[in-house]
């Protein structure tokens, strides 16, 4: 009966031995290697991708950018001497953002490329905090190598931007066009009905919005890609001063809405201004009296 007690600790010595090999041979990971970025765009459009990575065994990471994609491309780089077992990466176009909705950690990052330490908020000069996923570092088909594996896609966006993605104009650069946001704000005494047109290369306009707004309300109306980047905003049944630009609004909610010439009732006529959007703003506030 005393064998058994004998062979008990050397038993839990192995084990404990085993655990702690276990937990040594991640110093592996601890040796500096190179990794792939097996990045894809799954997009239509071109993104910017930039990584933030350990170099040493402290906390501190190395912050690079930007290696940018073509749409339908994967991402054909490397980033060198990493060291742990993970690799924080964010991807941009536009205004959209990977990770979109949640991230484990934040680089003050600058707009052009960069290679030099990653730091937090608060962040100063021209850059700017943005959002990282932590992703894991595994094995690649080359020995010693290390891979880390992404997917930008639409989907991965809020519903609203998911839609707006997907054929979504490209700028100069080939990256997304960044979105316009319209908003409205009524600053006289009584309720009117605010619309938003946009041209038609046919001819005529798009009712792009139609919204009621009290006296002293304001409200987005409209939020996308307006041709040319002009929009018209106006009100329903005011009459046309001499000069002002016009419409007619369909009699049925799918109809065409027209250029006024003169034959459209008090009902559905409409004044409008045109307002156009400046490079890289994204964002206007029209006022209607």
């Amino acid at each position: 009966m005393l064998a058994p007690r004998l062979l008990a600790p050397r038993l839990l010595a192995a084990a404990v031995m085993s655990g702690l090999l276990s937990l040594v041979s991640p110093s592996e990971a601890l040796a500096q290697r190179d990794v792939l970025l097996n990045i894809c765009n799954e997009t239509g459009f071109s993104v910017a991708i930039a990584s933030a990575y350990r170099t040493t065994a402290a906390d501190d990471r190395t912050l690079r950018s930007w290696f940018l994609v073509e749409p339908g491309q994967c991402l054909e780089g490397a980033v060198n001497n990493v060291v742990g077992a993970t690799l924080d990466v964010h991807v941009m176009s536009g205004e959209w953002r990977w990770p979109a909705r949640t991230s484990d950690a934040v680089y003050c990052t600058p707009a052009g490329s960069t290679f030099a330490l990653a730091t937090g908020e608060p962040c100063s000069g021209a850059r700017q905090a943005r959002n990282y996923i932590r992703l894991p570092i595994g094995a690649s088909r080359y020995r010693g190598i290390g891979q880390v594996d992404y997917r930008v896609r639409c989907e991965s966006l809020s519903a609203e931007d998911a839609a707006l993605c997907v054929g979504a104009p490209r700028d100069e650069r080939g990256m997304a066009q960044i979105v316009r946001t319209l908003e409205v704000c009524h600053g006289g005494q009584r309720e009117v009905e605010a619309v938003v047109l946009l041209d038609r290369t046919s001819g005529g306009f798009e009712l792009a919005a139609r919204q009621t707004l009290s006296a002293g309300e304001c409200a987005d109306l409209y939020r996308g890609f307006p041709p040319g980047n002009r929009v018209f905003v106006g009100t329903v049944g005011r009459n046309l001063d001499g000069g002002s630009l016009g419409a007619c609004l369909p009699e049925t909610a799918d109809g065409p809405v027209l250029a006024d010439g003169g034959v459209c009732d008090a009902t559905r006529n409409v004044r409008l201004n045109a307002h156009d959007f400046r490079p890289n703003v994204s964002r206007f506030t029209a006022y209607l009296d």
